[in-house]
This record gives structure tokens, C-alpha cells and sequence, in this order.
């Protein structure tokens, strides 16, 4: 067993102080005292896959960390590990629990068969692991091979934890935290039938021509990053293939890693719906310098227009409930370009009303994820 500073002052030597994940009892004494220790920052992310993207985009703006999380929700995460990580070779280190271990102590059902297959289901997904250090003399070696593998490889790394490896460790108190003075009143409703929509490339010329030389933008999978890709490529821009829902966090992560530029991050209405547990960790960070875009045609286009339901959800009331400063119903370029030049602090939460239709012989990006990658971080300086 080893105490929890074992592991985080050599995690901190390293310079990976960048944490996000959900709890597990495992898991209570490393979370305690990652939250009690100045050196690190914690975010509790809604879940799995959204730590994993958290901690991806805060990579690729230049701060390195650790996700952790219950092996019960290693399947919530296997999308951002395999449409985010793999294609883009972003490597995260993991600490994922052992519940339900065969051999090990008595658990709940839940746990029976993702115990059984944990780290069967690590090696299938092709991440090299390694049972978590049992003595502090351990955890030098274990670290150098983990972050050994990640630089070689660009892929992520497994530490699973057994029941007591870590010894206990309580919770420091705290002041409560002081609440935003929540309004969730919201006024905006749609006006304009879908004829009269601005299309998406149309709003996507529109930011080229006000963007800022600072910003930084992410594109949700799909048809909106290969027309942003086919009207202007740049090497601030980043283009999510997959992943669908992700691109939230790992805009998060990118504007907390690079606060002192615009994080823009234009998503889709179908992939916010996915993940809206990404509203409430976006809204209780409220960085500023983030402007969430959702450009909003009702349906999934590049899979054959399929309806989405957000004709029946109020977008902008669920930003707002969750804590974003700003938010605001587009349905003009007009419109858009208004709030686009207005700098009042975010996070802002521009919903965009847009009709469906794309740009004629729309193709796809010819560089690779992976490039993107190593383009962005060259271009912020962190490569």
C-alpha cells in the first residue's frame, strides 16, 4: 500500500497535474488529495469519455494529466480512447479501478463481468497496462514506463488498481462553495422556418471573415469541419473525425489549458444532445475564453438527414441552467456576426438555427488527424 502524495508528488515532478475523472471508492483517497493539493487541478467530468476528452484537448494545449475513473465505466470512455486518442495519437494516462476482480474480494453484481473483462478489454483496445505501484519504491518505475510507452507510441497508458493499494486519506473541509446567482428565465424562441435559415457554411464564412489571430477552433465530426476545411484551412483549426459528442470537453480542456486565447468550438445539434452532461462541466468551469457554437439543422445530414430531437429541447435554457455567462438564439448570419464581435466573457453558448444543405463536391481533409494535431500544438507553441 502507498500513500497518495507517493504517487502525485512524482506525478507532479512530471509535471502532469491536469486531472479529470468520477469517483470509485478504490479511488477516494487519490481524488481526496488531488483536490486538497494545490499543485494539481480536478475536474469532475460527467462522465468517462468526457474526462478522456478533457484531458486530450488540455494535451493539445499544452498541459499533461491523468484521467481516472471505475473500470465500470471504461465503456462509456472506449469511444474518446478509440475515435479521439487512437486517430489523433493523444496520449492519457489512466488509472482505472479493479472492481469485481476475479480472485479478489467479494463485490456487487454490477461489477462481475466488467471485472472479468477489464483488462482483457485494455488490450483489445490496444493500451499497454500494468497493475498500480503496491510500494512508493515502485512508483518511480512505473511512471518511467508509462510515460515511456506514451511518448513512443502517442497512445494511452493503464495503470489498474486493486482494491487498497492506496492508504486512506480524508477530504479536508472546505467553505461551501459560493453559487452563481443562477436566472434561467429564458425568453428566445425560434422565429424563422427552416427555408429561411442561414446554411452552415454560410455562418462558417462568416466567423473567416471576424475571426481573431488568437483564436483557436475545433470542428465536430461530421460535414461542419470539412466545410470549414474547404472554405479556409488554417493551422489554428482542429477537425474531430468521430468522437461524436467530445468536442465540448476537449474545447474545455484546450481554453483551460490556453486561457489567454479564444477557444471556439462549433458543434452540432445531434452531438451536444449526445453528451449534455458537457453543458454542466463547461458551465461550473465557465472559462472565459470559450464560445460553444451549436450549429443546429435538426438533423444528422452526413448520415442521410435523419431528424434529431432538438426541435423539442430548449438548448440556450439548458446553457443557461448550467451555468454558461451568455446565451443566445441565432437564426441570421446577421445575427451571428453581431454576437461573434460582441467580447463580453464566456463561456457563451451561441445557438444557431441553420437549414440543412452543404457546400457542392464537399470532400475531406487531406491531412490526417494526427497531423492536425502536431499542426495545433506547433502552431500554440507547445509541440
Amino acid at each position: 500500500m502507498i500513500e497518495a502524495r507517493d504517487f502525485l508528488e512524482r506525478l507532479a515532478a512530471r509535471r502532469m497535474t491536469f486531472v479529470a475523472g468520477t469517483p470509485c471508492s478504490y479511488l477516494k483517497p487519490l481524488i481526496n488529495r488531488v483536490i486538497d493539493d494545490p499543485a494539481f487541478d480536478y475536474f469532475d467530468a460527467a462522465n468517462e469519455g468526457d474526462a478522456v476528452a478533457l484531458l486530450s484537448g488540455a494535451f493539445v494545449g499544452g498541459r499533461r494529466g491523468l484521467a481516472i475513473f471505475q473500470n465500470a465505466g471504461l465503456g462509456n470512455a472506449v469511444n474518446a480512447l478509440t475515435s479521439l486518442c487512437f486517430p489523433f495519437r493523444i496520449p492519457v494516462l489512466l488509472v482505472v479501478t479493479h472492481r469485481g476482480r476475479p480472485g479478489g474480494p467479494p463485490d456487487e453484481p454490477q461489477h462481475e463481468l466488467m471485472g472479468r473483462i477489464t483488462t482483457d478489454l485494455l488490450d483489445v483496445l490496444s493500451i499497454p497496462w500494468e497493475p498500480f505501484p503496491k510500494e512508493a519504491d515502485d512508483v518511480e518505475a512505473t511512471l518511467d514506463r508509462a510515460l515511456g510507452s506514451m511518448a513512443e507510441r502517442g497512445l494511452p497508458y493503464a495503470l489498474v488498481m486493486a482494491k487498497d493499494r492506496v492508504a486512506a486519506y480524508d477530504l479536508q473541509p472546505k467553505p461551501a462553495a459560493s453559487l452563481p446567482g443562477w436566472n434561467i428565465r429564458h425568453e428566445a424562441a425560434p422565429r424563422l422556418e427552416a427555408g429561411a435559415l442561414p446554411l452552415r457554411h454560410e455562418i462558417l464564412a462568416a466567423y473567416l471573415k471576424r475571426r481573431r489571430p488568437e483564436d483557436i477552433v475545433v470542428c465536430t465530426t461530421g460535414y461542419t469541419g470539412r466545410e470549414l476545411y474547404a472554405l479556409g484551412d488554417s493551422p489554428n483549426h482542429l477537425y474531430m473525425v468521430g468522437s461524436m459528442g467530445s468536442a465540448a470537453s476537449f474545447s474545455l480542456g484546450l481554453a483551460l489549458a490556453q486561457p489567454e486565447r479564444r477557444v471556439i468550438v462549433f458543434d452540432g445539434d445531434g452531438a451536444v444532445l449526445m453528451r449534455l452532461g458537457n453543458l454542466a462541466l463547461i458551465g461550473a468551469n465557465r472559462p472565459p475564453n470559450l464560445l460553444h457554437i451549436i450549429l443546429d439543422n435538426a438533423a444528422y445530414e452526413s448520415t442521410g438527414r435523419q431528424s434529431t430531437l432538438s426541435p423539442s429541447v430548449c438548448l440556450t435554457g439548458i446553457a443557461r441552467a448550467c451555468g454558461y455567462r451568455r446565451t443566445v438564439l441565432c437564426e441570421s448570419v446577421e445575427e451571428f456576426e453581431e454576437v461573434l464581435a460582441d467580447p463580453a466573457p464566456g463561456p457563451s453558448f451561441l445557438h444557431v438555427r441553420v437549414k440543412t444543405g452543404s457546400l457542392p463536391d464537399l470532400g475531406r481533409p487531406k491531412i490526417k488527424p494526427f497531423e492536425v494535431k502536431k499542426r495545433i500544438m506547433k502552431h500554440l507553441g507547445v509541440a
